[in-house]
């Protein structure tokens, strides 16, 4: 971490398990001891979460607009929140930060962001997952599937027709499936990426893309 100063931290919480806050008070309390200001949002009205989203927005705004950088928690971009918050952060010049590490971000990070729809398009975002950090982390989609099919077919061996086994093709069809499942008992945006990735993850593994 370089030149301390006023920091904001950015991140989802919708759809987060407590809010996600333990993992904003985590980056707040590490920046702090590296001597920056910190100006964590899930301590905005004393950690409620029962307020109007506009009353959220405002406070979060006016302390963005008054520190010199930002740090963002893993899954920024798949907030709408933190998405315009970002969007805000490099119009105001502010420096950019990797939250769980402390460092800076060699490049700003883009955002795909729409002032009409006010967040990152589903197909915006989706793209952006399976061309980044997931290739870094998984490999390209038909190596990662083969490893996964070569599993399945080892847990379902007792119900597969004989001589057949789970492939590669199979497994974003079955993860489509179970996104459809969640979804349908109750809508969620991450679903809705997500259904989106593993379509553009099997074109790819059928070489189309």
């Amino acid at each position: 971490m370089t030149k301390p100063g006023r920091i904001y931290i950015s991140g989802p919480m919708t759809g987060h398990e407590n809010h996600n806050f333990p993992a904003f008070h985590a980056a707040a309390e590490q920046f702090r001891k590296a001597g920056w200001e910190v100006a964590n949002p899930a301590e905005n009205f004393g950690g409620r979460t029962d307020l109007p989203r506009e009353a959220y927005l405002r406070a979060d705004m006016t302390m963005l607009a008054r520190c010199d950088a930002i740090a963002l928690l893993p899954g920024w971009e798949r907030s709408a929140g933190a998405t315009l918050e970002t969007v805000l952060a490099k119009e105001l010049g502010l420096q950019f930060f990797d939250a769980w590490s402390g460092t800076p971000m060699p490049h700003v990070p883009s955002t795909s962001y729409s002032a009409e729809r006010g967040a990152a398009s589903v197909l915006d975002t989706a793209r952006k997952i399976t061309e980044g950090a997931r290739r870094d982390d998984y490999g390209h989609p038909a190596d990662d599937f083969e490893r996964a099919a070569l599993m399945w077919t080892g847990i379902l061996r007792s119900k597969l027709v004989p001589d057949q086994q789970v492939t590669a093709t199979d497994i974003p069809l079955c993860m489509i499936a179970i996104k459809l499942a969640r979804q349908s008992h109750r809508h969620k945006r991450d679903n809705l990426i997500d259904i989106a990735g593993y379509a553009r993850t099997a074109a790819m593994v059928a070489g189309d893309e």
